[in-house]
């Protein structure tokens, strides 16, 4: 399918990632980027659905955008354990992650959307979806439906490179990653990615009102402020 005939109409997104919208879900830039994308997304008019490892004291399935965004938090009959955080008792969520997504996946949203005609895009995120996206590449070739399903593995950093089947996931997805730096890391592991850089919402670019400016400065009540930003192209 040519990138101009992908619309609302055909195209359905998954994405799978640890960290999400959850403050308990949230431990770095991973889950702004699964929460801003994931919204984008919807808010283009696409049905998307972001699977991560949402906080035990919320609804297991909640829509926004007006239903085109669907959050599964996962894992949380094991998160009830683990008040911490996303990756506290993390092996364990792991596993469950690799032995229930797959199956739900391809039975709940990609069997359905296939029917209807529908193009399915899945995007796993770091090395706790490595496994899974395998998994469900199988599934996929089982039910003889994978070649109307587009599947992505985006490394963010190199955490847990090692623990990574790369030849494995190289034959069941395409792998991208989010920068040149990384793309050249990659390099010497004979792994070629493609590099889909880090964006930022449209909201970001509207222009900040002077009161707001104002209040801001009087908070901070100095003349020099340090801090750090994440990268992004």
């Amino acid at each position: 399918m040519a990138r101009k005939e992908i619309a609302p109409e055909n195209t359905e997104f998954v994405i799978l990632c640890f960290e999400g919208p959850d403050r308990y879900s949230r431990a770095g830039g991973l889950g702004v980027r699964a929460q801003h994308l994931s919204s984008t997304l919807a808010q283009r008019g696409f049905s998307t659905h972001l699977f991560f490892i949402g906080d035990p004291n919320f609804r297991g399935t909640e829509t926004r955008h007006r239903g085109n965004l669907t959050l599964h938090r996962w894992c949380q009959w094991i998160s009830e354990y683990y008040p911490l955080g996303v990756y506290e008792g993390e092996e364990g969520k792991v596993l469950d992650f690799n032995d229930s997504i797959p199956g739900f996946v391809n039975e709940r949203i990609v069997r359905p959307a296939v029917t209807n005609g529908k193009l399915v895009v899945i995007l796993g995120e770091e090395w706790q979806t490595a496994e899974a996206m395998c998994r469900l590449s199988d599934a996929l070739h089982e039910d003889h439906v994978r070649d109307q399903v587009v599947m992505f593995w985006n490394a963010n950093n190199t955490f847990s490179f090692h623990r990574i089947n790369w030849d494995r996931l190289s034959y069941a997805v395409t792998i991208t990653t989010v920068s040149r730096y990384m793309k050249h890391l990659m390099w010497q592991m004979r792994i070629n990615p493609l590099v889909i850089p880090n964006g930022i919402p449209q909201h970001f670019f509207g222009r900040v009102p002077a009161r707001d400016i104002d209040k801001f400065r009087k908070r901070l009540f100095s003349d020099v402020i340090l801090c750090k930003v994440a990268r992004w192209d």
